[in-house]
């Protein structure tokens, strides 16, 4: 059985909520809107994913916030380029822009450690980002957390599962 699962990545979601939620509703950390969309992926795991949303979702799109964007859409072509990449949105448009794809952006908010990937889209690119790491750390620690029972349990053996 593997030490993540999808269960801990969900609880990890719920853990960092209160925080995302509180940073989506100070001011100079959003653009208009008050939601961010997200989804995180293991890199060996590609067809799976796990949507999130953080924030006060608004029904409607407002004129003043320009032209519809898609946050789902966004977030999952951010999850894309770590999945491909192994490094972080910020890093790939710094560093190596000619990677990105036809569809891709050019948005901060997609990080990755190891093989986990997460994902936001919805704020400004630096708290996209931010939440995204707060997710992965989060998950990192949940994974950490069951290794240091299994260990003390002495159930040092991964099994198949």
């Amino acid at each position: 059985m593997h030490i993540l699962t999808v269960e801990m990545i969900r609880k990890a979601v719920e853990l960092v909520r209160p925080s995302a939620n509180k940073i989506l509703k100070t001011k100079g950390t959003t653009w208009g809107p008050r939601w961010v969309m997200g989804c995180i992926a293991l890199r060996d795991y590609k067809a799976t994913s796990i949507p999130f949303t953080f924030g006060t979702f608004s029904e409607g799109w407002r004129e003043e916030w320009g032209e519809y964007k898609n946050f789902s859409e966004i977030a999952y072509a951010k999850l894309e380029v770590v999945l491909r990449e192994g490094m972080s949105t910020r890093l790939v448009v710094a560093n190596q822009p000619w990677n990105l794809k036809a569809g891709e952006y050019l948005y901060s908010g997609g990080v990755t450690r190891g093989n986990i990937c997460v994902a936001v889209s919805g704020a400004k690119g630096s708290t996209d980002e931010g939440i995204a790491e707060m997710v992965l750390s989060t998950i990192i620690m949940l994974a950490q957390l069951e290794t240091s029972e299994r260990i003390e349990a002495k159930n040092n053996k991964i099994q198949r599962g």
